[in-house]
């Protein structure tokens, strides 16, 4: 399974945990987050919360 796979599956894991939670918020970003990576976009968590320089980081480390 690619990382990009595990990702996509964590955060339907957390999603129905937040959904049974009733969580309103943390469902609204975490299928925001779904949506973008299944449309092959960078994750919208990660753009608001990481740094460029944390992106860049990760970035680097993906490609090795």
């Amino acid at each position: 399974m690619s990382d990009y796979e595990q990702l996509l599956e964590g955060l339907k894991k957390v999603l129905s945990i937040a959904k049974a939670n009733g969580n309103k918020l943390f469902i609204d970003n975490i299928e925001r987050d779904i949506r973008a990576l299944e449309a092959g976009e960078e994750s919208p968590i990660i753009k608001e919360h990481l740094t460029p320089e944390e992106r860049i980081s990760i970035d680097s480390e993906q490609q090795t």
